[in-house]
Parts: C-alpha cells; structure tokens; sequence
C-alpha cells in the first residue's frame, strides 16, 4: 500500500496557524470581557478637567511641532501631549529647582522608564546598581581607562573605516553602532569579550528591538500585553539576547567569584556593577548581564546618535574643520602619545561644536521625565496627580531667544566664546547642566555617563579628523535630514559619507 507523506512543513505550518488562531481568539475574548475590569482604578484627569491646554492627538507620530506650539503659547504655563505611552504634562522651566529637589519616592525617574517603555515585558529600565555604577565608578576611573580606550580608538577605526586610499563611502550611522559598541564594550566587560561578535550584535540589538518591542505593544490596550509579549518577535528576541548575554558573560564572573580579591579593584563594568550590586544580586549572571545590557542604551545608541550629528554638522559647516584639526594639533602634537585628561579638557572649540550640534539636534526634546507616585502640589497651586508623567521640553528651551542670541543660527564656536567670558570658564561646557542647558537633565539624574560618552566623542573625532578627510557624496553640504519620531530627533540612518585617508 503506497503512503502519501504530507508536504514537507504541514504540520508545523497547521501547528503554527492553530496556535496564531488560539492566540487570536483569546485576544479578542480579552478585549471584549476584560476592558471593563481593568479600568476601574483610579482614573487620571483628563487635560481639560485640569485646565490644560492640548497640544497634538492621540495617535501622532510626531510630536515635534507640538511641543514647539505648546511652549511658544504656554512657556510659564503647563500643556500636555498625548503621547502613546502615556499622556505628557509638560512643565515650564521655572519649576526646574523644585522639581529636581523631590526625591524618587516622590517623583521617579526610575519607574517612569520602565513605565514608558514597558520594562517589564521588553526588560528596559533602570536600577541603582546602574546608576551608581557610572556615575561614581566609571566617572572616577576615566584617567585610568584612557590607556584602553586610545587602543580600542585605533583597533575600531581601522577595522571599520581602515586605509580606504580612494574616496570611499560609508552609511555613518551604523558604522558609528560598531565604533562605539566597540569602545563601550572594551570598559564594559573588557577583552576580549568586547570584539566577541555575538556579543556586539546583541549589546546593538538589545536597544533597538526593546524599543521597537515597547512602541508595537503601545499600539495595543495594556492589558493584552501579557499576551503580546510572547507574540511579538521584537520582544522576544530581547530575552533571547538576555540569554545569549548570559552564556557568554557567565565564565567572566565565575573566573572572578574563584578569585575575589584578584578581581575586587579591577577597572571595568562587570566589576562594578558586581561590588555595587545587593549580596543577591552579587552571583547573579541574569542580573549582572540585564545592568550591562541596560547600559548599553544609552552607552552606544545615545552617543552613536550624538557622534553622527556632530559629523553631519561638520559636513554642513566645513569651514569649522580646519579650525577644530588645528586645535588638535595645539592640544595634541604628537599624536601617537597617550591621552591625557588635561589634552581632552584642552579641546574647548571642538566642544564648544559638540554642544552647539546638541543644542539643535538633542537625541530627545524633553528632559527630567518624571513619573508622579503620590499627589503632589507645586508652588503655583497645580495638582500633579499620582500617576502623571511630566517633562520639561528641553527642545524648544535650547532655541529659545531668551535663552541664547540668535537661536536659530548654527555657531560652532558660540559656547566657546560664552566660556572665555569672565567667570565662565567651566560653565557652558558639553557636559554642563543649567537652565539654559537641560539636554541632560537636571539634579541627581542629570545623565550619568555625560563625562564618559564626552571623553569617547572627542578621541573619536580627533582620529578621525586627523586621519581622514570626508566629505558628503558629490561634495554636497545639504545636511542629511534627521527622522522626527514621537519626541526623538533621530539622524539619518542610511545616509553615506566619503572618507578618504589624509596624505600627511
């Protein structure tokens, strides 16, 4: 008796359709008995109850505008933006002093992250093991890690841009992913982990499907989500980079519970988060992994963005280059010498264009989020109710005439002449925070890393701007148009730049 064997597949594709098709129907139950259970908490004032003006609607991609009009027409007032994650109350500058003062029982930094990007599904947050781990040991330390890092400086460029002769195009932005994933990941876990490949793709990785994880299940009600996660493929690949993380990460800190006191005052980020974490925590690869993986967040992806519009403002503004080529030269003459921290301080133009290129091109418009954890009164009589998320709208702030002379011309030199001012010297630096400069936030969770990211920025840009000239394909200097997503100013991921090995 002859046997038909079914087409190769059909019951894996059956077995896939019948869980899709059970997924579904329980989706569906959900959103028709479920909705009405879930929402009987207490519910959040809408805009107009509280006398807030609204700027943008529910299901905008863009939010740029908005905040520009709400700040233009309430800039000592409060609006709101309703954004999908969580409506915005955008709180004007003159509370800044107040609301940096309020501690995280308060108004928290911490669960507004995992609020706004779902951390409990996709993993992104942050905790106290991370926040003190750079802004204490990995700030103190960055003398100490110079040496490493000029190695890792001249082992990245040469990989990923190398000799290239002739004018040869590169796409800037992900070329940047690798250069800094590389460098993060020298001080991060150290060598020779930092040029695993599997390791780099999922320290990239982890950010960018936590992110695009997190918006997909925004687009869906919250209480699908428990479902969602197991549906989603973004979601689920950022456990199955959790996991990979884990395998690889799991020998380093075996090697150094065998050997403590070998270990204890070594320099770089598995130690740290190690010495700063709880006892529990101490042993725990998982943990240990998720900090390293939560760092690189910002670690590659805030400064890869950072790097790129400094480069494309270079590429806009050419005549600042040679200025910023012979300020290395002053500062650096020999440029096969080791880093100093005084030779890296010494660059104040090239700073100065840093901060300039951040002022128009923020990686986001809004800083000091906070999430409301108990009813609140301000100083003005406004009631932040428990549960709000507020911001203050650090974009418009940065152009606002009141803040700075001719906000909307580009000067690369502008804070550089502002610092040669009497008595100004170590203000209006990159990583300075004021009110006139919230990019980074304010009070105890001003962006930690800052000092770390500055440092990797300018030994970056000063090899390439010796080594190399560049330029836009056929010599343009239109600026590559940056990508304007919710409240995030994102640079141009596909854009090519010429690079072209100096002769000297």
């Amino acid at each position: 008796m002859d046997v038909i064997n079914p087409p190769k597949g059909l019951f894996t594709s059956l077995f896939t359709f019948a869980t899709i098709s059970w997924a579904a129907a329980v989706c569906v139950s959900l959103s028709v008995f479920l909705p009405r259970v879930l929402t009987r908490g207490k519910r959040l004032p809408t805009p107009a109850e509280r006398g807030i003006a609204q700027y943008g609607k529910a299901g905008d991609q863009d939010f740029h505008k908005a905040l520009i009009d709400g700040y233009t027409n309430h800039k000592d007032s409060f609006f709101t933006v309703p954004m999908d994650h969580h409506p915005m109350t955008i709180v004007p500058g003159k509370f800044i002093d107040e609301i940096k003062a309020l501690p995280e029982t308060i108004l928290s930094f911490q669960k507004q992250v995992t609020a706004r990007f779902l951390g409990k599904y996709t993993g992104l947050g942050v905790n106290d093991t991370l926040v003190h781990s750079v802004k204490y040991d990995l700030t103190r330390n960055i003398p100490n890690i110079l040496p490493e890092l000029q190695d890792e400086v001249g082992y990245s460029i040469n990989k990923h841009i190398g000799e290239c002769q002739d004018w040869t195009p590169y796409p800037l932005y992900h070329m940047f992913l690798h250069l800094v994933a590389l460098l993060s990941g020298r001080i991060f876990v150290g060598h020779p982990l930092s040029r695993d490949e599997t390791w780099l793709a999922a320290t990239i990785a982890y950010t960018v499907d936590g992110f695009t994880g997190a918006e997909k299940l925004w687009k869906y009600p919250t209480y699908l989500h428990p479902i969602l996660q197991y549906i989603l493929p973004e979601v689920r690949k950022v456990h199955g980079y959790l996991s990979a993380g884990s395998r690889m990460l799991a020998p380093v800190i075996r090697g150094r519970r065998a050997n403590p006191e070998k270990f204890q005052n070594h320099n770089d980020m598995v130690q740290w988060i190690i010495n700063n974490s709880e006892p529990r925590n101490k042993d725990d690869v998982d943990y240990v992994t998720k900090t390293q993986m939560l760092i690189s967040v910002v670690a590659i992806h805030t400064t890869t963005m950072t790097m790129t519009q400094v480069i494309f403002d270079l590429l806009a503004h050419p005549e600042y280059i040679d200025i910023l080529r012979e300020e290395i030269k002053q500062v650096r003459p020999d440029e096969n010498a080791p880093w100093t921290k005084h030779q890296i301080a010494g660059l104040r133009k090239m700073d100065s264009f840093m901060k300039e290129s951040q002022r128009f091109r923020p990686p986001g418009l809004l800083t000091m989020n906070r999430e409301v954890q108990q009813d609140i009164k301000l100083s003005n009589g406004l009631l932040l109710p428990k549960g709000d998320h507020i911001a203050i709208a650090a974009g418009s702030n940065a152009i606002d005439p009141e803040m700075f002379e001719d906000p909307q011309r580009f000067d690369g030199l502008r804070f550089a002449k502002l610092r040669d001012l009497p008595g100004n010297d170590n203000k209006y630096q990159f990583v300075s925070v004021a009110p006139d400069q919230l990019h980074w936030g304010a009070g105890t969770h001003a962006c930690p890393g800052r000092f770390f990211a500055t440092y990797e920025i300018k030994m970056l840009l000063s090899k390439i701007l010796v080594d190399y000239d560049i330029k836009l394909p056929d010599g343009s200097t239109n600026r590559p148009q940056d990508i304007a997503i919710d409240i995030r100013v994102v640079p141009s991921m596909m854009a090519q730049v010429m690079f072209k090995k100096r002769k000297n």
